[in-house]
């Protein structure tokens, strides 16, 4: 009985070693550029700008974090730490390419860099997505929050929670 016991738990952590190891190979491999205070992790760059105007927050507290995705899930841009004045936030995203894209949102309140989520998995802090889309029983479907840019563009967020 100890015997399998020890197989497991040796199993486990070989296991463990390896998707270690590949985080950070996929960590590694992904180049970071700074832009205009934008974090791309994409060296292309585009002629479009997208301008995003955030309303309604609960307060003044903290800071929005934002990421910008393609419509195949590739993070392409992220803004950390973005000022909320009035309950609102307004910024801009330059150098982009035509193409589909996702733009989600979350309220850090307490600054700790991360979504705080409830006993269930549910956001304690407000969150939004693109096209203002509301999940069921869960996250919205991804395709629901594509939008796509052909020129420059301005969207209006707000949270859905």
């Amino acid at each position: 009985m100890k015997a399998i016991i020890f197989r497991i738990l040796l199993s486990l952590i070989i296991i463990n070693i390896q998707i270690v190891f590949s985080q950070k190979k996929s960590k590694e491999s992904m180049k970071t550029v700074l832009r205009n205070n934008v974090y791309f992790f994409t060296e292309e760059t585009g002629p479009y700008s997208l301008n995003i105007e955030v309303t309604k927050l609960k307060n003044d507290e903290g800071n929005l974090m934002l990421g910008l995705f393609d419509e195949n899930k590739n993070k392409i841009a992220a803004i950390n730490k973005i000022p909320i004045i009035d309950s609102e936030c307004i910024l801009k995203i330059d150098s982009l390419n035509s193409g589909k894209y996702v733009v989600q949102f979350w309220h850090d309140i307490n600054n700790n860099g991360i979504l705080d989520m409830g006993i269930f998995g549910q956001p304690k802090e407000s969150y939004g997505n693109s096209n203002n889309i509301k999940g069921f029983m869960g996250p919205p479907k991804y395709e629901s929050m594509i939008f796509e840019i052909k020129g420059d563009l301005s969207i209006k967020m707000r949270p859905i929670n």
